[in-house]
């Protein structure tokens, strides 16, 4: 069924996709209406259905779609080149930051799914996030990193895990202290100033 949906003409899939993303960003899953959706979207109900088959396809169809948009966005911007993973995940960071700022709508619909609490789509929007974290960290991030820039001691996927760890904590704890609201006010100068003074202290502890 998603297949007739994605050879609709693009300005007809946006304007679905987008009325989708306004209404399930601001409201609980259970709460979000179907009917919103479809007349946002200037489309008949029977066509909303014949696309996804039900409401939560649409909901994780919507889910995965959006974090696709955002990783092709900010790991497309990452420069892989030192080989040094406090480097990397910097950029990481604060192109995540950024992204979050530039599509204050789709950050709101990230976050509203991944506090959702409905028994319905709950799991499901775990298992999609768990799957992409670690395609992302074994398929993108850690493949590119030089192990050898470790001090000998460290070289080993117990250090990588620690830094990584570490350093994302920092982050899930500024976007922690905004309940995952408002994340497109971050202040991402003033969070990347306090970074680089926590990546200060894992470089010199771990790498020559």
């Amino acid at each position: 069924m998603k297949d007739f949906f994605e050879k609709l003409d693009e300005q007809k899939r946006e304007r679905i996709l987008n009325a989708a993303i306004k209404e399930f960003a601001y409201k609980k899953y259970e709460d979000a209406s179907t009917n919103n959706i479809v007349s946002a979207a200037q489309i008949g109900k029977g066509m909303l259905f014949h696309y996804f088959g039900n409401k939560k396809n649409l909901y994780l169809y919507l889910y995965r779609y959006v974090r696709e948009v955002m990783d092709k966005e900010i790991y497309s911007r990452i420069d892989y080149e030192s080989g040094v993973l406090p480097i990397i995940l910097k950029q990481l960071a604060k192109y995540n930051l950024e992204t979050f700022k530039r599509h204050p709508s789709i950050t709101d619909f990230i976050a509203q799914c991944n506090r959702e609490t409905s028994p319905e789509v709950h799991d499901d929007i775990q298992n999609i996030r768990n799957e992409r974290g670690v395609k992302i960290k074994e398929d993108i991030i850690y493949k590119n990193l030089d192990m050898k820039l470790l001090k000998p001691e460290f070289r080993e996927k117990q250090t990588i895990k620690l830094i990584h760890w570490a350093l994302d904590g920092y982050i899930s704890e500024i976007k922690g202290s905004y309940n995952g609201e408002n994340l497109d006010q971050l202040p991402v100068e003033e969070i990347m100033t306090d970074y680089d003074s926590y990546m200060d202290i894992i470089c010199k502890a771990f790498y020559l």
